[in-house]
């Protein structure tokens, strides 16, 4: 017999809700037993999000029913979407695929400063490119709603995507690996929600170059880390510090304009009275921190700016000449988006804080603090 106010026209989220009031749970005490949070449970049963094939699983067990039975077949989802698709992206590529504001945005997954890490999760693969992209995605539009892209060029970005915080919320956090004036200008266009930046060695230096992009104050800053930044050099190197740039025969690794690395660069030049013609590489741009290690490594340059920990991982000789403190933005209209709320909290958290402070040259120093709210 069908449950007193059962509506066949109902989804899962309302199924969920009778099946759980009956058995006499709470939201907190069905999220405990499934392992994910009350929030999440409020989500489902308010029918703006589906849980992915785990949690589902788990829901029809303690509920007693099937996954079938519950949510038919939204669960799982092989379907197409229009994305709009960051330049320079092919047919067949991997994407990770998020909702910023209304409009679905696709970045590679597999990129040059990634793979080092051998090939990672991805949403989709690339049908049609172009202005009026199309991209066959594996998972529920409900699931990859929730997902967060985090731009920026600190390599503990990589860590929110692994942060334990908000595991039983639908989507995942993933990280664009550029330089700060690329991710300053990915949030301005809606195509992340967070952006990373670091310019100079202050907090005030960051505050500057943000007004330039965020001058009515709509977005949010919050400290994420403080690491050690110097002149990371191949064994052998002859290099004592900046001004041994002009004499065209050290070799710079040098990073994209509008980067923190190359914006520090051409602050040092200036007040030698240097010209980056003078500086042999000066022109040659790489997008990241590894892609300098990689080429100091194969013998390509001489010195490169680049964190302790980076140089450490690739064995490079280090000269430290400062402090970096790196800062997430985040437009406050994102402030309440669940797996937003969830980065925020693990950068606060414990885990995060020890994590961070296990990289070598890196502090956890005032983290989750707000800088500008």
């Amino acid at each position: 017999m069908m449950n007193p106010g059962h509506r066949d026209d109902e989804g899962g989220g309302y199924k969920i809700g009778c099946l759980r009031k009956s058995r006499g749970l709470s939201q907190a005490e069905l999220a405990e037993l499934c392992g994910v949070t009350r929030q999440f449970i409020n989500l489902v049963e308010a029918g703006k999000t589906q849980p992915n094939v785990q949690v589902a699983l788990r829901l029809a067990a303690e509920l007693g029913g099937t996954v079938e039975a519950l949510f038919g077949g939204a669960v799982s989802n092989d379907t197409e979407l229009a994305v709009n698709l960051t330049p320079g992206i092919r047919e067949r590529a991997r994407l990770n695929v998020a909702q910023v504001g209304r409009a679905w945005v696709g970045h590679p997954a597999d990129t040059e400063a990634s793979l080092g890490g051998g090939f990672g999760e991805a949403d989709g693969v690339v049908l049609r490119a172009g202005d009026k992209a199309k991209v066959r995605v594996g998972k529920s539009a409900e699931e990859l709603r929730h997902n967060v892209a985090v731009a920026g060029c600190d390599p503990a970005l990589a860590l929110l995507g692994r942060s334990r915080v908000g595991q039983g919320l639908p989507g995942r956090c993933f990280w664009v690996n550029c330089g700060s004036g690329r991710a300053l200008a990915l949030l301005k266009e809606g195509r992340v929600h967070v952006a990373g930046l670091h310019y100079g060695t202050s907090e005030a230096e960051n505050l500057l170059q943000l007004k330039r992009h965020d001058p009515d104050g709509k977005w949010a800053v919050v400290r994420f880390t403080c690491w050690e930044q110097g002149w990371m050099m191949r064994a052998g190197a002859r290099f004592h510090g900046t001004e041994d740039l002009g004499d065209g025969r050290v070799r710079l690794a040098n990073r994209e304009a509008g980067s923190g690395s190359r914006h520090w660069i051409e602050g040092q030049l200036k007040g030698l009275g240097l010209s980056g013609k003078l500086v042999a590489g000066y022109n040659r741009e790489f997008s990241s921190h590894w892609e300098c290690a990689r080429a100091l490594l194969a013998g390509e340059a001489d010195v490169a700016v680049g964190p302790r920990a980076v140089a450490e991982v690739f064995g490079l000789d280090f000269t430290p000449v400062g402090e970096v403190v790196f800062d997430l933005v985040v437009p406050k209209a994102h402030l309440e988006h669940p797996r937003v709320e969830a980065l925020l909290q693990s950068v606060r958290g414990r885990d995060m804080r020890r994590e961070i402070e296990t990289l070598p040259g890196y502090a956890s120093r005032n983290a989750g603090e707000w800088i500008e709210r």
